[in-house]
């Protein structure tokens, strides 16, 4: 017994003398413990417990103990931090390592420098992707995985669920500056619509909200500290921006609880209660780098010997012990327990080159190869072979593999994306797929079990405010209206038709060329059929290119076959009556025929040859309706209305514009004609009169047509409409004037006896010219009815020989 009492002695004295024999090595520790933007002080209880199992470990630092001094705040303000980093430097305990210093704000002034005192500085909460630049930070490297390729994931994740639109608020730091910018170059190639607001900390967030242009967005991007993004959502709240309708994007590495009345996120706003609050943040989504979280196989053991299941039971223990008892849990806690291990192994690493005289890579760095007690400040040849040592580290952490990149940060191109539900009565995050960038093609996946349905509500993605491209058509109140009166014009024409053939051996008729008037009917008719095709407007650019077309020619054909008829009969009568010496026969049936078929083949010319020509051909493009530029559809989606257009390029306008134009030649030559037979009132031509109503009218309705096709072709209800009523008019003034009179006269006149009556003859022409100057002499009277009496006697003798014959 008293020998077993003296083996345990003697095992207690040795234990105790190989741990008094260890050197102890000191770290500075510099975090951010108090402020409302990001606390990091759930960091200590992780670092604690990852310095006694690295204490208790033969593998590595043999012979030393690493431990810190104390935790330094560093507020997460840039001034403190640099306070804080030179509190430690003019200690009196020379540090072999800074784990610092908390937020990317404060991490940056310090890792600018750190290496001037040729210590490692490793940070385990600093994302910022500037931090990168390893001309600016020497000796810096961190286990935090950057923000890199944030914006990247978050212009993959546009594409995933075809949004377009989104407005982001942007908090005044580097670590969020860049992802900004980076978002702001992938909406400037992609030619998405990004609206930007910068906030600075501590500044209000109401003057975001009430901004007009904010009201088409429906998706959101806080890319903020947790405390500005409180504020931002409890403020959407009471503004009723939140629910299906709208979609919050947030980081997913803010602390745990963050959302809560308690955390000093909510230090200063009462006005959103925890349950509002949980309402707010349900279904919201959010990235974190894949690093950020432990190791989803919880059964992976680690080289610190825990698995991820076995840290974050510890993690949640040790926040209940008294000593930590008003520690904010940290949601990146596993970074921290790593970074500490790599401090560590880094540390160790160093001291096995040192103990075997290895200075390869900084033999000609000035300074001694020194063991890492008598390290100081000044020694650049231990501060080139601690940056070497920390480069190499390579271990499986509890977020994974932890090696650093040539920028002294880890690998970052894969990006994590979770959802807030609710589950079991608790608020929980759930990661519901991945986005992996890659210099070619990033690439999303959903989780396993995760879809469309599991994300959203109505299993489809939330609508972004972007406004959808829609093609307007005509409205079908003025398709029904003008298609109904072109089949009455129809129904009309056939009238006509009937009417001419079965009463073409009457005088009244006959007269009158009922070859010619089919000629009109043919016209009209293809001028009413022409109103079903500017009516209806299609949605297909092939199809509405083949309506413009048909357009063209069946205008141009109706309108030179109706107005050549026209424009031939009113030549007749000027030839007649302003020849200075009439034949003896008159102008023929057939003399009008070809006069007719030379107007029509001109104008068939001019639409074959812009029908040929590429430059002029009608195509249908797409342009903003000038009626409806944007409305709000059945799908409560802001909409922009497009329609489909063929006469906005300058060779087709010019090609109109000469079709329309040989159309306006013709129309002066008509009026030049009526005005100079305006006097002429002849019972046998018994449609002088009207045809030079139809001449006169028809001139307004061609300018109506002419301003309506080159003025509003993007008003298009109010182009076809208008173009719709003149085609109309035309048709029916051409069969109305022309046949209407004759069907009274046949009525009134079976026989046709009274148009050769010589008193009828002889009672008009006294009022065929009259004399605008009373005064004038009765000698120039008299010659003047003289000679229409003879013009008169001439025609009625050709005209009755052609009715005999």
């Amino acid at each position: 017994m008293k020998c077993f009492f003296l083996l345990s002695c003697f095992w207690i004295y040795l234990g105790t003398s190989v741990d008094a024999q260890k050197i102890p090595l000191h770290f500075g520790y510099i975090t951010t413990l108090t402020g409302s933007s990001f606390i990091g002080d759930g960091g200590i209880p992780v670092v604690d417990l990852a310095l006694r199992l690295i204490n208790e470990r033969d593998d590595v630092l043999q012979n030393y103990t690493l431990n810190y001094t104390d935790v330094l705040d560093s507020e997460c303000n840039r001034t403190v931090s640099l306070d804080r980093f030179f509190e430690l430097i003019n200690s009196d305990i020379t540090y072999v390592s800074l784990l610092g210093c908390g937020c990317s704000t404060a991490t940056i002034p310090v890792a600018e420098i750190s290496h001037y005192w040729n210590i490692p500085q490793l940070a385990a909460i600093a994302g910022a992707f500037v931090l990168n630049d390893r001309t600016r930070f020497r000796n810096f490297f961190r286990t935090l995985v950057s923000f890199r390729y944030v914006g990247d994931s978050l212009g993959q994740l546009m594409r995933e669920f075809g949004w377009k639109k989104l407005s982001i608020i942007t908090q005044d730091e580097s670590l969020f500056r860049a992802v900004a910018n980076d978002l702001n170059d992938i909406f400037n190639n992609e030619k998405w619509e990004l609206d930007r607001y910068n906030v600075i900390s501590e500044q209000s967030v109401h003057p975001f909200f009430g901004r007009s242009e904010l009201q088409s967005f429906r998706i959101f991007y806080i890319n903020t500290y947790q405390d500005i993004a409180y504020h931002i959502l409890c403020e959407a709240y009471h503004r009723g921006m939140t629910g299906p309708d709208y979609l919050w994007i947030i980081p997913m590495w803010y602390n745990d609880n963050w959302w809560m009345s308690s955390s000093p996120s909510a230090s200063t706003n009462s006005s959103c209660t925890d349950a509002i609050m949980m309402e707010v943040i349900t279904g919201t989504i959010g990235w974190v780098p894949d690093g950020y979280l432990t190791l989803r196989n919880e059964s992976q053991i680690t080289f610190s010997g825990l698995t991820s299941s076995t840290y974050n039971d510890m993690y949640a223990s040790l926040l209940n012990k008294s000593q930590y008892k008003n520690i904010t849990e940290l949601g990146l806690s596993g970074v921290v327990f790593d970074g500490m291990w790599a401090i560590a192994i880094g540390l160790d690493i160093a001291s096995k080159k040192i103990s075997s005289g290895n200075d390869s890579g900084c033999e000609n760095v000035p300074g001694d190869l020194v063991p890492l007690e008598q390290f100081n400040y000044t020694n650049t040849k231990l501060g080139c072979i601690f940056k070497q040592s920390f480069s190499e580290v390579d271990f499986l952490g509890i977020t994974g593999q932890i090696r650093f990149n040539e920028n002294g940060s880890r690998n970052d191109n894969v990006i994590l994306y979770e959802q807030y539900r609710v589950s079991n009565g608790t608020l929980a995050k759930f990661i519901f797929g991945s986005i992996t960038v890659r210099p070619q093609r990033n690439v999303f996946q959903f989780a396993i079990g995760e879809s469309n349905n599991t994300l959203w509500s109505s299993g489809i993605p939330p609508y972004d405010g972007y406004p959808v491209t829609g093609i307007d058509q005509n409205s079908i109140v003025l398709v029904i209206i003008y298609d109904v009166v072109a089949v009455f014009g129809l129904v009309f024409a056939t009238g006509c038709f009937i009417f001419n053939i079965i009463f073409r051996k009457k005088k009244i008729v006959k007269l009158t060329s009922p070859n010619l008037n089919l000629i009109i009917i043919l016209g009209s008719v293809l001028l009413y059929v022409c109103v079903f095709f500017y009516s209806y407007s299609s949605a297909n650019k092939t199809v509405e290119a083949i309506f413009c077309n048909v357009r063209v020619w069946l205008f141009s054909l109706g309108y030179c076959l109706c107005f050549g008829v026209i424009l031939s009969k009113t030549w007749r009568v000027y030839y007649i009556f302003n020849h200075s010496k009439p034949k003896k026969k008159g102008v023929k049936d057939w003399v009008l025929l070809l006069l007719v078929l030379f107007i029509v083949a001109i104008d068939i010319v001019i639409i074959v040859a812009g029908s040929i020509i590429p430059q002029s051909r009608l195509i249908s493009f797409e342009e903003e309706d000038g009626e409806h530029s944007q409305i709000i559809n059945d799908e409560d989606k802001i909409q922009n209305n497009l329609i489909l257009v063929c006469n906005t390029r300058v060779g087709s306008l010019i090609w109109l514009g000469l079709s329309f134009g040989y159309k306006g030649i013709l129309q002066v030559l008509a009026i030049f004609m009526a005005f100079h037979t305006r006097r002429v009132k002849v019972r046998i031509l018994n449609e002088s009169k009207e045809i030079a109503a139809i001449i006169y009218i028809n001139s307004i309705i061609l300018v109506l047509l002419t301003v309506t096709e080159f003025a509003l072709a993007t008003h298009h209800n109010t182009y076809s409409a208008l173009f719709g009523l003149g085609l109309i008019i035309e048709a029916s003034l051409f069969l109305g004037l022309i046949f209407i009179p004759k069907m009274i006269r046949l009525y009134l006149d079976p026989k046709g006896e009274k148009i050769f009556t010589r008193t009828n003859a002889s009672s008009n022409s006294n009022q065929l010219v009259q004399n605008d100057n009373k005064d004038s002499s009765e000698e120039i009277i008299t010659n003047l009815r003289q000679r229409i009496k003879e013009l008169e006697q001439k025609t009625f003798i050709e005209l009755k020989s052609e009715d005999e014959n």
